[in-house]
């Protein structure tokens, strides 16, 4: 698909944008309830509330994957991941399972990932969707890092944070990539 077509099917209002107009209102919320490095967090997520309306993704998976990707810049600004211990790997697995819906819809539409039939494809294709998980949770935790370096000694890193933290993001990752090629394997079969 062309960049033109792209952008002329992305023209219109879609059920998911009054999600993206609250992901982008809650960031000088998020510096007001926080400090900056939230507030940048929030900025994040909302600039991938904008990258999932690129990916053209049904109404409910863009709603889904902004409310997870929001809610996760959300934790952060109320501090909820120091109140709650178990709070940071459950939406990290969460964060995987979104950003593989995520990954597959952008791959897929850029043509960089093919729909086959065959069931070793599958597993390419998942192999392709987590890597592309793992790869954003390790710019993520290198962020975490660099924040905590440069910015805010008080943002939690680790050895076992950081590994922790990309082992739920893969699983979770690996979890979404299974069902998505499930579906297309019996998607497949019924249009046989």
């Amino acid at each position: 698909m062309s960049r033109r077509s792209i952008v002329a099917e992305q023209r219109g209002l879609r059920p998911g944008d009054a999600a993206r107009a609250l992901a982008l209102a809650s960031v000088p919320l998020a510096l007001v309830v926080s400090d900056g490095p939230s507030a940048a967090a929030m900025a994040l997520a909302a600039f991938g509330a904008g990258i999932v309306r690129l990916a053209g993704m049904r109404p409910i998976p863009d709603i889904v994957t902004q409310a997870v990707l929001v809610g996760a810049a959300w934790c952060a600004a109320l501090d909820l991941y120091d109140a709650i211990a178990w709070l940071d790997l459950a939406v990290h697995l969460a964060s995987g399972v979104v950003l593989a819906l995520l990954c597959h819809a952008l791959l897929v539409r850029s043509g960089m990932l093919q729909e086959g039939d065959r069931r070793r494809d599958g597993w390419a294709r998942a192999l392709h969707v987590t890597n592309a998980v793992l790869l954003l949770g390790l710019l993520w935790e290198l962020g975490e890092w660099a924040g905590h370096v440069g910015i805010d000694a008080g943002i939690g890193v680790g050895y076992e944070d950081t590994l922790s933290d990309l082992v739920a993001d893969v699983l979770g990752a690996v979890a979404a990539a299974a069902v998505l090629e499930r579906r297309a394997l019996l998607g497949r079969g019924r249009r046989r």
